[in-house]
């Protein structure tokens, strides 16, 4: 008897241990808590610092179109009617890709004006120099081509760039230099002289077509030369 009840107690858990494995469960339960409270307001700290770091991050500078080239002394940026809004950069570059392609016409055209009065191509000797060759049935089918090679050229062999930059307007590249070397023309001052004599050609060939269409004289005949 005295056997069976030493190996009764022997197998019974004593009510001291029981206390002790509760306690330890509910210190190991109150740390993971803790924890876990700990990592949630570290996430949250962080999170909320990201957000302000955004929030005070300075927005990108508007757009200026009175910084772009072009605005040259001793007139500076020229816009009297507002075309240009500030922040409207691709308005801006539509109304530069117009200006440029109006300034190198202007500049051929008012070479033309000049060199016409001496050179003719071969089958057009008879045709009336100046604006008023369109007059003649031989004027007017080499202005047809002329206006068919113009429309190859801009819309398949000078195609501006889909949302390329402002600065990026007219750089079809330089086919006299057969691929070699960096093209030339494409510095910042290179483009504003180029802007400024497009703008002085579309000036002078307006002044040419409205003498000879008063006056009747080409552009070397107007200087009273002959």
């Amino acid at each position: 008897m005295s056997n069976l009840r030493g190996a009764s107690a022997v197998s019974a858990p004593s009510s001291s241990s029981t206390v002790t494995g509760v306690m330890v469960a509910g210190v190991l339960s109150l740390g993971a808590v803790a924890r876990s409270s700990v990592i949630k307001r570290h996430a949250t700290a962080t999170l909320e610092r990201t957000t302000e770091e955004k929030e005070e991050a300075p927005a990108p500078p508007q757009f200026q179109p009175s910084e772009q080239i072009g605005a040259s002394a001793p007139l500076g940026f020229f816009d009297p009617l507002g075309f240009s809004k500030v922040g409207d950069e691709e308005g801006f570059r539509k109304l530069r890709i117009a200006e440029l392609k109006h300034g190198r016409v202007a500049m051929m055209a008012s070479v033309g004006a000049v060199v016409q009065h001496y050179v003719q191509f071969g089958g057009y000797e008879k045709v009336p120099k100046g604006i008023f060759a369109i007059t003649d049935g031989t004027g007017l089918f080499g202005f047809a081509q002329l206006f068919v090679l113009s429309g190859v050229l801009e819309l398949v062999l000078w195609k501006e760039k889909e949302n390329g930059s402002v600065s990026s307007v007219g750089d079809y590249g330089n086919p006299a230099q057969m691929g070699q070397g960096t093209p030339l023309g494409l510095s910042p001052e290179m483009k504003a002289r180029e802007l400024e004599n497009g703008r002085a050609a579309m000036i002078a060939t307006s002044g040419i077509v409205l003498a000879e269409l008063l006056t009747g004289k080409d552009g070397i005949q107007q200087l009273g030369w002959s």
